[in-house]
């Protein structure tokens, strides 16, 4: 249970337009933001964070890959909340089922790309605080990435940060739209909780 109580999205008033905004991208209200709803400048802040990093359709790195990098990131900080929503988002936004049954074999698994691995790579260690992504990490980075894609690889790394430390920190309750898709995958390497 949640240490905050969130709103509901009728008392979400400031905020109501981006809640309803992601909701319409995702298919249900996030927990989160019924909870950032609280501070409604916060609220929309992150969610103009969001749009501009994962939900931006001008984005320069496959929004499939921007799905696994968040997963891979939020995973490593052991925050179930993100885990499941970006694993959700990840199947929503073209993550092939292989490849979210494979996501920890990214080193190994052949259905992960060299450009792939190294943006996996680069979501454990550089979404580590503090971060322990090597040089030899970032010049791999660098062979299949512009500097611009870096940037906005960075980008969901550093984003996922906030919201992994928030919804760990609230513990903030799953939805049930997303508990009943992860109750439909049995994927190896994933936890269903």
């Amino acid at each position: 249970m949640s240490h905050v109580e969130p709103l509901s999205i009728e008392e979400t008033d400031a905020a109501k337009a981006d809640i309803e905004q992601l909701a319409s991208a995702t298919g249900f209200v996030a927990n989160s933001m019924l909870l950032l709803a609280r501070r409604p400048e916060i609220a929309r802040a992150v969610l103009g964070l969001i749009r501009a990093v994962v939900r931006n359709p001008d984005g320069t790195v496959d929004p499939a890959l921007r799905w696994m990098v968040a997963h891979v990131t939020s995973r490593a900080n052991g925050c179930t909340y993100c885990s499941a929503h970006t694993f959700k988002n990840g199947a929503d936004n073209g993550v092939p089922d292989e490849k979210l049954a494979a996501i920890w074999e990214f080193e190994t698994s052949p259905v992960f790309t060299d450009a792939e691995r190294a943006a996996l790579r680069i979501a454990v260690t550089g979404g580590q605080c503090p971060s322990y992504a090597t040089p030899e990490d970032m010049a791999e980075l660098r062979r299949h990435f512009s500097e611009e894609q870096i940037i906005e690889i960075g980008s969901v790394i550093a984003l996922f940060g906030f919201n992994n430390r928030w919804n760990a920190l609230m513990a903030t309750d799953l939805e049930p739209e997303v508990t009943d898709f992860l109750a439909g995958k049995s994927l190896s390497g994933e936890q269903n909780n």
